[in-house]
């Protein structure tokens, strides 16, 4: 297999520091401020599960992995609970995140080259929109998701593209 990596270099499995609980209520507290509809204690629940997180970095990004029962927060579909992955990808400069060829070499590093996953764009009344954070869904592998293009299709041309020229150099990973 062609294994390639985002850039930034290889993704490297890390962890968050333990937090105490006066710091953990001091940041509850601060993010409260800003999020008004929400409850001390939910936001204290997102603060330890992020803590306990299964997290990689490289020199841009970081990624918090959350599998099965742990990305279930964002699985609705009964039959795919406690089935799925939940990739949360931010840039450790929070900058926006404009890379499509990354957030796929990040999938296929993290959870395989055999499992679809899709990016939400939702309704106006369920947008969440508080940092430049993208989360990716991954299905388990084997189960397709039902849109896209059901067959590979990948230039394999090797000619460096002109200035303006539509081309894309990314050929995944087979």
């Amino acid at each position: 297999m062609n294994q390639v990596n985002p850039k930034g270099g290889a993704l490297r499995r890390t962890s968050a520091s333990p937090q105490s609980e006066e710091i953990i209520n001091r940041k509850a507290k601060k993010i409260l401020a800003s999020h008004p509809n929400m409850t001390l204690n939910q936001i204290k629940e997102i603060l330890y599960k992020e803590y306990f997180a299964e997290i990689y970095v490289n020199d841009i990004y970081q990624v918090a992995v959350y599998r099965n029962e742990d990305a279930d927060e964002l699985i609705h579909i009964p039959e795919f609970k406690g089935r799925c992955t939940w990739l949360s990808i931010k840039r450790k400069d929070k900058r926006p995140v404009n890379n499509w060829q990354d957030m796929q070499t990040i999938k296929n590093r993290l959870v395989g080259t055999n499992c679809d996953a899709m990016q939400l764009y939702p309704a106006e009344k369920r947008m969440v929109n508080t940092s430049n954070q993208y989360h990716l869904i991954v299905f388990p592998e084997g189960e397709v998701i039902p849109f896209g293009w059901m067959e590979r299709v990948v230039n394999t041309n090797n000619k460096k593209a002109e200035p303006n020229e539509i081309s894309q150099s990314f050929k995944g990973e087979v």
